[in-house]
């Protein structure tokens, strides 16, 4: 079984189609904060297409403080665990498979990553290694694949 340990990266280039839909985005070019936001990145990429969308307003910015702020971070996404029961015995193979949809939340998201038409996110993989572990195995998780994206959703702050 090949290990992958490259790790396709972020080009310059920003893939809008990745950005959840229910993303709140911001256009304030004036807040101090907007050169680490993920926000006002994903919204300064927003196709001219966009006609409609969530915005944060320019007046929650106030003394250098937003706490609709969202700094931008890369993670290591998986993709696809095709080989994952190339080791695994026939009583285990049941029982993990069960466990590791009930995680993914359902047979059909689960062939979706399981395939690598889903990316997992980093705790996500831990999940799973967890589950693998569980049962008594000691390997790495061989994900087919590994590449870098945004990261998306971190709520609004408290003041």
């Amino acid at each position: 079984m090949k290990k992958t340990t490259d790790i396709n990266s972020l080009d310059d280039g920003f893939d809008y189609s990745a950005v959840p839909g229910w993303y709140t985005l911001c256009f304030n070019a004036g807040c101090p904060l907007h050169g680490n936001c993920m926000r006002y990145l994903t919204g300064s990429h927003a196709p001219e297409t966009l006609e409609t969308c969530r915005c944060v307003l320019p007046h929650t910015q106030k003394n250098g403080h937003c706490r609709w702020f969202d700094k931008i971070e890369v993670m290591t996404m998986a993709a696809g665990f095709t080989h994952l029961y190339d080791n695994v015995l026939k009583k285990d193979y049941t029982p993990m498979r069960k466990s590791l949809t009930a995680l993914l939340i359902g047979p059909k998201q689960y062939y979706q990553f399981k395939r690598g038409e889903r990316g997992l996110n980093p705790g996500q993989q831990e999940m799973i290694r967890r589950i693998v572990r569980a049962f008594g195995y000691d390997w790495d998780v061989p994900f087919d694949r590994y590449y870098e994206a945004y990261s998306f959703g971190n709520p609004p702050q408290n003041q």
